[in-house]
């Protein structure tokens, strides 16, 4: 897509946390972007309007990067057409395969990114993108990602057939992660829960992942349902619908995180030090609660940040108030 006459291919084939972050950097340079990544992911950005096309990294025939046919011969250099720019994560640090991709799109420019900041580097990552392309820091506050009708529509639906009253109040809470060490105790989040619903009236609404399917016994999951409703896993066009009409939003350092920041909810991520420092999520309205071990964060304070971050702090007593006056 073209950005004030400059036609930009951008490639990240991560994790959906990972590709959120990516494409705040491609707003921050226009939104227009054409985005090659996997799966739902690319297409999920194109329907928010943070990317201008979208193309699935798993259908695409990637081994040719690596492959010794000439790069105007090959299948990629049609499927996706040619680009002024390219801004690759993939393939960085691979000097052929870097001449490759840059070749297959006809690129003149080409930055390739690592997936994470140095280990030295005092900040976030998208601050080390910025600095490393010379462009200015992204705002501290980024606007709300609008999440289509039709999206919101059809996860109306999907909390109704879970048992959600239609039009009813709930929060969002992800206990899963892609890697078992950024999850705080599922102990707490059912302690959070059952906080949530006791001191506020607020039903929580659990979402489920294909990770969390594959990796949890069923018994795992059926705990959860008895402190609140329990969603299937869903396309993420629908979790955006849910996570869009949510009074907020509680997880871990995950893609739906950074997903519910990314669409406005109120936002609290459980996070480590080091991962919030340098991987936390960006929105309008986010709070991150970080300590240096995950165990060393207790649900009451994680329910204080939620109240603080969607009623904001009460004038008579320093704590968040109700949630009732939220969506």
């Amino acid at each position: 897509m073209r950005r004030g006459g400059e036609s930009i291919l951008a490639v990240h084939p991560g994790a959906l946390g990972d590709v959120i972050l990516f494409a705040h950097l491609l707003r921050h340079l226009g939104g227009q972007a054409a985005l090659v990544a996997g799966g739902e992911k690319a297409h999920l950005l194109e329907g928010l309007g943070a990317v201008g096309a979208a193309m699935d990294f798993n259908a695409l025939p990637m081994h040719e990067v690596f492959s010794d046919v000439a790069p105007e011969q090959c299948q990629l250099a049609a499927l996706w057409g040619r680009h002024d720019r390219l801004i690759s994560c993939f393939g960085a640090g691979a000097p052929a395969a870097e001449a490759r991709l840059a070749a297959m799109c006809g690129a003149r420019s080409a930055t390739f990114l690592p997936v994470r900041p140095p280990a030295d580097f005092p900040g976030h990552l998208l601050e080390f993108w910025t600095q490393r392309m010379g462009l200015e820091p992204l705002p501290p506050v980024q606007a709300p990602w609008p999440v289509p009708p039709a999206w919101r529509a059809r996860a109306a639906e999907v909390l109704v057939a879970a048992g959600v009253s239609a039009g009813g109040r709930y929060v969002v809470i992800h206990p899963g992660a892609g890697a078992p060490g950024k999850c705080w105790a599922l102990e707490r989040f059912v302690e959070l829960a059952g906080m949530l619903k006791r001191d506020s009236g607020m039903a929580a609404v659990w979402v489920l992942g294909p990770v969390e399917q594959e990796r949890w016994e069923e018994a795992r999951a059926e705990r959860l349902a008895a402190g609140g409703a329990v969603l299937p896993p869903v396309e993420l066009a629908t979790l955006a619908g849910v996570l869009a009409g949510a009074v907020g939003f509680v997880g871990n350092d995950s893609g739906p995180a950074h997903l519910a920041a990314a669409v406005g909810a109120v936002t609290v991520a459980v996070a480590s030090q080091a991962s919030a420092r340098q991987f936390a999520p960006l929105g309008s309205a986010v709070a991150i609660v970080a300590e240096p071990a995950l165990a060393d964060i207790s649900p009451a304070v994680v329910e204080r940040a939620l109240r603080r971050a969607v009623w904001g702090p009460s004038e008579r007593s320093g704590e968040g108030g109700s949630f009732n006056n939220r969506k």
